[in-house]
């Protein structure tokens, strides 16, 4: 009877780990369609309206060994990308004990996939979302504003042709180009910067090892610092005496009116 209650339990066992093996196998193979189904909405979006500017995240959890490659390889692969004009503008590594990383980049929308693809090699997906800027109002007033100016340059640079005797006039006029033409440039860079954000989309990958790299290192590291820190405890108790003791003083000087001043009194009232 026991040998039959533990078989049947040992089977059980066996069973509820296989689900759950093809469970998590099912569960990694639905991540990458999850994740094209979200970027075909964002093509699509892109159709409808132009001026939308996309950011992607997503959190990769790596082996902490093998957390330090990977974000070399993603460095490497946008380093080398000229296809999708990758450019980086943010990379952070943490080699700690406990290992992490973050990396952001600009990069043409038919790129996304791609570098998505090379953060999640070798690892677990454990987050991912996309936020949308619509900049269509800020691109639509820039470019009025950039026309209202060109306008304005145009009637400025035909007014100083008409004032070539009036010396004071040009000076006026010239001055007036000059901050029309300043303007002018600063709303243009600005368009080019708003175009450029809609036209690429920044990726943000967040690289995570939840293990540790020794149990021992932060215990090596505490006992390191011990004697920094003891240090550093002693400075501030003495800091911390040098601005109480005045203090300190000058309670004692007012108790000791205080005593004086209730001594007489009472001493009156005898």
């Amino acid at each position: 009877m026991t040998d039959r209650f533990f078989l049947a339990l040992l089977v059980a066992l066996l069973l509820t780990g296989c689900s759950r093996e093809s469970s998590d196998d099912s569960a990694r193979m639905a991540e990458p369609a999850a994740q094209t189904a979200a970027l075909k909405v964002a093509d699509v979006q892109r159709q409808r309206t132009k001026y939308l500017a996309y950011t992607h995240a997503v959190s990769v959890e790596y082996p902490v060994d093998e957390l330090e490659a990977r974000f070399e390889a993603l460095l490497a692969w946008c380093a080398e990308d000229t296809k999708y004009r990758c450019t980086l503008l943010d990379s952070r590594l943490n080699t700690s004990n406990y290992v992490s990383g973050h990396i952001e980049v600009r990069v043409l929308p038919a790129g996304v996939p791609a570098l998505l693809e090379v953060a999640a090699d070798g690892g677990t997906t454990t987050g991912r979302s996309t936020s949308i800027e619509d900049l269509g109002d800020a691109i639509v007033d820039n470019q009025k504003r950039v026309e209202m100016l060109r306008d304005y340059r145009a009637r400025l640079e035909a007014l100083s042709e008409r004032s070539t005797d009036d010396i004071e006039a040009l000076v006026k006029v010239a001055s007036e180009l000059a901050r029309v033409q300043s303007d002018l440039e600063m709303a243009a860079g600005k368009r080019s910067r708003l175009l450029q954000r809609v036209e690429m989309d920044r990726v943000q990958i967040r690289l995570l090892s939840l293990s540790q790299k020794s149990f021992a290192q932060p215990i090596a590291g505490a006992f390191r610092s011990f004697g920094g820190r003891l240090s550093q405890g002693i400075a501030d108790t003495v800091t911390a005496v040098a601005y109480l003791l005045p203090w300190t003083l000058l309670g004692l000087f007012l108790l000791y009116l205080a005593r004086l001043v209730w001594v007489r009194v009472r001493q009156r009232h005898r």
